[in-house]
C-alpha cells in the first residue's frame, strides 16, 4: 500500500477478504465501516474499489493492492463537490477510473477506452434521472449496480448483482435527502 493510501487501510483491509462477488454488497460493507463519512469525496474511492474487489475475488487477474493504489491515486483528483462543479459525479468517474485500470488503458490504446466512456455516460445518466444533488450514497449505489454488467462483460468474470436493496441508514443526516423520492430511503 502506498504512503499516499494509508487513509485507506481500513478499505483495503475490507477489499481483500477475498469471497464477496457482488459489487453492490462490498460496496454495503464498506460504506457501513465507522471510518466511512457519510459524504464526500471518499466515495469517490470506495465504488471503483468494490468494483476492482469483487473483479479479483471472481478470478480476474491482477494486483489488487497495486490497482486499489492507482484507483486512490487518481481519485484523489476528484474533489467533492464535484457533481456540480465538474457535472461530473465522483462515484461515476470512479468507475470509469476502475474500469480503466483493470483493462489497463491508456490515451493512445483503442482497446477499452470506448467501452470505458459508453459505461460512464450510462451511469451519469442514471444518476442524473434520480433527479437530486447531495448524495453520495445514493448515486455510489446506483453507480455500482449500473456498472457492474458492463465489468461482467468487459473483464470476462461473473459478478453479482444485489438480491436486495439497502435501506439508507444516513438519509437523516442529509437535510437535501429527497425522501421517499429515493429508491434507498426507508
Amino acid at each position: 500500500m502506498g504512503e499516499k493510501t494509508t487513509e485507506y487501510a481500513w478499505a483495503y483491509e475490507l477489499c481483500r477478504q477475498g469471497d464477496v462477488v457482488c459489487p453492490a454488497d462490498m460496496l454495503e460493507l464498506l460504506m457501513s465501516a465507522p471510518e466511512c463519512p457519510a459524504f464526500g469525496p471518499v466515495h469517490h474511492f470506495l465504488v471503483g474499489a468494490a468494483l476492482l474487489a469483487c473483479a479479483s475475488n471472481a478470478g480476474y487477474a491482477g494486483d489488487l493492492d497495486a490497482q486499489l493504489d492507482e484507483l486512490a491515486s487518481r481519485s484523489a483528483c476528484v474533489p467533492g463537490g464535484a457533481c456540480a462543479r465538474w457535472g461530473v459525479c465522483g462515484a461515476a468517474a470512479s468507475c470509469g477510473m476502475a474500469l480503466a485500470i483493470a483493462q489497463g488503458n491508456a490515451p493512445l490504446k483503442a482497446d477499452g477506452w470506448s467501452e470505458t466512456q459508453l459505461m460512464v455516460a450510462d451511469l451519469l445518466q442514471k444518476i442524473a434521472q434520480a433527479g437530486a444533488p447531495r448524495c453520495c450514497k445514493r448515486d455510489a449505489r446506483i453507480a455500482v449496480r449500473e456498472a457492474t454488467p458492463w465489468f461482467s462483460r468487459a473483464l470476462g468474470v461473473e459478478l453479482a448483482l444485489p438480491a436486495e436493496e439497502p435501506v439508507c441508514a444516513v438519509s437523516e443526516a442529509n437535510a437535501a435527502c429527497i425522501g421517499e423520492a429515493c429508491p434507498y430511503h426507508g
